[in-house]
């Protein structure tokens, strides 16, 4: 099961880099076309495979900055379960409530 989500990690990255290759090349390509009017679909292209690539990008970042925070809290050794709001509930715990 393990090998089973690491293949699939490495097909999704694999897939993420071939997205921003193909997006950054045609960016590359069609940076100076000669725009037909307003109606252009390639500047409909351009504009739509700008969005995806900064989006894709964002999603990168927030996952360097999770990476980041979890590699911080092995680090020091903070175990997962320390949170700000007490753990559990009253049920979780056993506790009975008579009013």
């Amino acid at each position: 099961m393990n090998a089973r989500k690491r293949g699939n990690a490495l097909l999704l990255c694999i897939g993420l880099v071939l997205v921003l290759l193909v997006s950054s090349a045609f960016l590359i390509q069609e940076a100076d076309h000669d725009c037909c009017g307003e109606d252009c679909p390639i500047c409909r292209t351009i504009a739509m495979t700008t969005a995806l690539m900064r989006a894709l990008c964002m999603i990168a970042a927030a996952q360097l900055i999770w990476s980041v925070l979890a590699v911080s809290r092995s680090a020091f050794h903070i175990p997962g379960s320390v949170r700000l709001h007490a753990e559990g509930t009253p049920v979780s715990r056993k506790t009975r409530i008579n009013d």
